[in-house]
Parts: C-alpha cells; sequence; structure tokens
C-alpha cells in the first residue's frame, strides 16, 4: 500500500467527477491506490470513468449520480458512503457565469452559491467528522485565483470562490491539530469545459492563452503532490504572480484591471 493510500484511504469521495478537473482526481486518486466514490449528474459519464478505473488501477469506484444541488444532498448521498471510512474529500463540483449580475437569471446565481458554497460545507460537515476521530485524512476545497480578487462582470462567482477560499484555510487551522490535512486548490484558467461554460473560451484570450491556462492532469498533480504540505496551492507561475500582484496593489486597483481584463475577453464571445 502506497503512503498516499495509507494516510487518505481507503475510499475517497470526488464531486465534480464527470468531467476536467474532478475526473483527473478520480483518476489520479485511484492511480494511488485509492478506491473512489464519484459523485455528478451525468450517470452515464460516472459509469464510463468507472469502469476505466477499475480496468487500469485494479480499485473500486462507486457511481453515485446527483444533482449537488438538491436541499438534502447528505441524505442523498447516504447510500453510497455510509458503509465505507472514507479518508480524503475532493470538493470539486462548481460552475461559473460572466456578465452583469443584475443582468442574469436570479435561479442559476442560487445554484452557483449552492453548488460552490453550500456543498462543500455540508459534505465536509458530515465526511470530515470520521477523519478527525482516527487523526487522519484531507479534504481538498477546489477555490479559484478569482477568489482573491472581486471583479465586474464575474461578482457572484469571483465571491462563491472567495468563500471556498477562506472557508477551507480555516478549516486547515481547526483541524491540523487532529493530523487531518485541509488544502484551498486555487487554480487559474485550466482547459476544462468549465470555461467555455463560464463565457471564458480559451481561444479569446489570443498569444496570452499558453501563458493563462494549463491542462487539468498539471492542476491535479499540484494539489495531491502538495497535500499535506501547503494549506493554499496556487498552481502556474503566472497564477501565482496575478495573486501576487491583487495582494500588492490596492483593492479598488485590483478590482478595476482584472475587471477590465474580464470585460475584454467576455466581449469576444
Amino acid at each position: 500500500m502506497s503512503k498516499f493510500a495509507e494516510r487518505y484511504g481507503p475510499w475517497a469521495v470526488v464531486t465534480g467527477a464527470s468531467a476536467g478537473i474532478g475526473t483527473e482526481y478520480a483518476l489520479r486518486i485511484a492511480e494511488r491506490g485509492v478506491n473512489v466514490v464519484l459523485v455528478a449528474r451525468r450517470r452515464d459519464r460516472l459509469e464510463q470513468l468507472a469502469s476505466t478505473i477499475e480496468d487500469l488501477y485494479r480499485v473500486q469506484a462507486r457511481v453515485a449520480p446527483a444533482d449537488l444541488t438538491t436541499r438534502d444532498i447528505v441524505q442523498v448521498l447516504e447510500p453510497a458512503i455510509a458503509d465505507i471510512e472514507i479518508g480524503l474529500l475532493v470538493n470539486c463540483a462548481g460552475f461559473g457565469t460572466t456578465g452583469p449580475f443584475l443582468d442574469m437569471d436570479a435561479g442559476v446565481q442560487e445554484s452557483m452559491l449552492n453548488l460552490n458554497c453550500r456543498v462543500p460545507a455540508l459534505l465536509t460537515h458530515e465526511i470530515a467528522q470520521g477523519m478527525r476521530e482516527r487523526g487522519k485524512g484531507g479534504v481538498i476545497v477546489v477555490s479559484s485565483v478569482s477568489g482573491f480578487c472581486a471583479t465586474r462582470g464575474m461578482a457572484n462567482y469571483n465571491a462563491t470562490k472567495a468563500y471556498d477560499l477562506i472557508f477551507a484555510e480555516g478549516l486547515a487551522s481547526e483541524l491540523k491539530p487532529y493530523g487531518v490535512d485541509v488544502q484551498a486548490l486555487c487554480p487559474g484558467g485550466v482547459f476544462t469545459e468549465f470555461q467555455r461554460k463560464a463565457g471564458l473560451e480559451p481561444r479569446n484570450f489570443g498569444p496570452l492563452q499558453r501563458l493563462i491556462f494549463t491542462s487539468a492532469t498539471t492542476v491535479v498533480a499540484t494539489s495531491l503532490r502538495t497535500l499535506g504540505h501547503r494549506v493554499t496551492v496556487i498552481p502556474g507561475f503566472m497564477n501565482r504572480l496575478m495573486v501576487f500582484t491583487m495582494r500588492l496593489v490596492p483593492r479598488r486597483v485590483a478590482r478595476w484591471f482584472f475587471g477590465l481584463f474580464v470585460e475584454q475577453f467576455i466581449a469576444k464571445r
């Protein structure tokens, strides 16, 4: 058994496992010898991923199709997690939107709050109890570099990612004495369907695309390599430079600059 599996096994729960970063987390965690519970809405994708994982890595993969925005999400997932010991929770499910807040559908914005903020809080509260009792385990909350700065055009999304960031950092301090590792992963642009759904098509960034966007493989490799060593993880030099700049300049300047940046590329859709 690998050291990773000893510390974060025998089971991991990955939300948002049907695509992008979530799929990559599921694969790389399974590769390290940990069984996985795959949570997302699309059953067909989950079943295909589960089959791939079991064939490649000889671990168990459970499929738990669910609408994570449902109010009783903990109860919905109970049948899939009640009889297993969960040593790792990856809160990866989420989505974003771009555009003026008042012009967007209020129901969609409420769903974003539920998925990006409420779900990680509820699942962590439920699952990390066992980790604290056992004195080991890990929780990853996928935030974003967007969580470090407010910008026009992404006001609600950035606010949800700020919640994820602060929640994970505070939780890390609470659970460290119990041997439970918590990480706030803060990627920038990633080549996944998330970006397109959010209205941030990578090709709109022209020659900056290579500097701003990276792969889910790189992001997840950085996350798992640093789990237990760093709380706030920002993959990529350009992303770390951007966050450093946000912290260095006055907040009103950061809001103006990054708001202008976002608006420019939204306008190219």
